[in-house]
């Protein structure tokens, strides 16, 4: 009869333990969803005007779960407000700070608000197909007095028209009565062949430093998403408050190296990225706010390989970027610094305005007639200063380049290897433990406001 009693005694016990866990997991079932709502409301902050209230019934649903879930939920709402705050920055900048176009180009006419088909803006589908349609030659051709190349030679070219007007119909009708040839055209002709050879080497040097600029940021913007995704998942899942602050110093670098190419003021993004005062004021006060990121990055790797966190093929590919971030700083520097040899420019310049300045005479000299000189000499011009022109614009790449809309385009992608995580690999019920990788956004994901 004991042992009947035993036996059933024994019988509730585990039917009470498996039903406790059966409660055990519905709460870790209930807490994750509700823990995205949180997530997902609180990044909406400005825009719901209910907020308070719906924050208040989930606590008063959070309250209601045993201390230990309790606990747990908490631990996991303080590591979620590190990407929310994040997230918040990201927006004031992308949406406030640095929502208009770019006001940094130089010169001020490639900030166009009529067409933006420039490599001052990263084009589109729409734009290409524009530009590859076979309406381009009238396209062109009507729109030729409203260039920006044209605005740009404008001056020079009305004083070489100028010039060949006043020849033709007042100086030339003298030089007629005295009959003397001023400049034979055959003469001049060679001195043409020098300056297009001058004018295409230019311009072929202004192309290769369009194309190194180019290349320098298109690389920076592949080592930027690679070094973000790897503090995502080798620095964020071990310290969550020292990858979010490493991830803002990365977000910065690109508007920084901007800054340091333009020689623009970024003081207000450093303050909004960096919301400790300490960090915030030893970057401005560096001589290379670039630089002082990638130090300050390879600090935070330096530190997690010594205290045997990270991987080792984890550490080499996080010394492998900053090394090319560096290189990247380095180069970008060596552009802005070292124009075309001014001597060679020089020399380029004074041979073709005294080209352009005798072509009319050596023209009116062939007996051409006045109207066909004026035309000859204005496509001249217009070729020669145009080429010209073209090689000044391009030997600095960086003021043309889109900087503004590629430093966005790179903090977006910082952001979003923190903010839209892949789906978790655990299972919901391991999803809360300490040692599992916590993802925002497993369930109900949903867009980022700052898209």
């Amino acid at each position: 009869m004991k042992k009947c009693v035993f036996a059933f005694a024994a019988l509730l016990l585990l039917r009470e333990a498996d039903s406790f866990c059966n409660y055990q997991k519905g709460i870790r079932t209930c807490i994750l969803p509700l823990r995205k709502n949180n997530a997902v409301t609180l990044s909406r902050f400005e825009k719901s005007p209910s907020f308070k209230s719906t924050l208040s019934s989930q606590q008063v649903e959070i309250i209601e779960l045993p201390p230990s879930e309790t606990e747990t939920v908490g631990r996991d709402k303080k590591k979620s407000d590190e990407i929310e705050a994040f997230e918040a920055a990201i927006y004031t900048v992308v949406k406030y700070l640095r929502l208009e176009d770019d006001d940094t180009l130089y010169p001020s006419i490639f900030r166009s608000t009529r067409s933006k088909m420039s490599i001052s803006y990263i084009w589109d589908t729409e734009m290409w197909r524009k530009n590859m349609s076979r309406a381009r030659y009238l396209r062109h051709i009507c729109g030729f007095f409203s260039s920006r190349l044209m605005k740009r030679i404008l001056p020079q070219f009305t004083s070489f028209c100028a010039w060949a007007t006043l020849y033709l119909f007042v100086v030339g009708q003298k030089v007629n009565k005295i009959k003397e040839d001023m400049v034979p055209l055959t003469a001049l002709s060679l001195v043409s062949s020098f300056v297009a050879f001058l004018l295409t080497l230019r311009s072929n040097q202004g192309l290769d430093r369009l194309s190194e600029g180019r290349m320098l940021w298109g690389r920076m913007f592949i080592v930027t998403r690679d070094t973000a995704q790897l503090l995502a998942t080798y620095v964020y899942s071990r310290d969550k408050k020292l990858g979010v602050s490493t991830a803002r110093h990365l977000a910065l670098f690109p508007w920084l190296m901007k800054g340091l190419l333009r020689a623009t003021d970024d003081t207000d993004l450093v303050h909004v990225m960096l919301p400790k005062k300490k960090d915030a004021d030893y970057l401005n006060s560096q001589r290379k706010k670039p630089a002082a990121c990638i130090a300050r990055i390879r600090q935070v790797v330096a530190d997690l390989a010594q205290r045997n966190v990270m991987p080792v093929a984890a550490h080499q590919e996080f010394l492998k970027n900053l090394n090319e971030m560096n290189y990247i700083l380095g180069m970008c520097e060596r552009l802005r610094g070292s124009p075309i040899p001014p001597l060679y420019t020089s020399h380029t310049s004074r041979l073709l305005v005294f080209y352009l300045f005798f072509l009319p005479i050596a023209l009116h000299g062939a007996h051409m007639k006045n109207t066909v000189t004026m035309i000859v000499t204005a496509t001249v011009a217009f070729a020669m200063l145009g080429l010209d022109e073209i090689s000044f614009l391009l030997e600095q790449p960086f003021q043309l380049m889109p900087l503004h809309d590629l430093s966005k385009g790179m903090m977006l992608d910082v952001a979003d290897a923190f903010v839209c995580q892949p789906c978790a690999l655990a299972s919901k019920e391991l999803l809360l433990d300490e040692d599992e990788f916590f993802y925002p956004y497993d369930e109900n994901n949903t867009q980022p406001d700052y898209w």
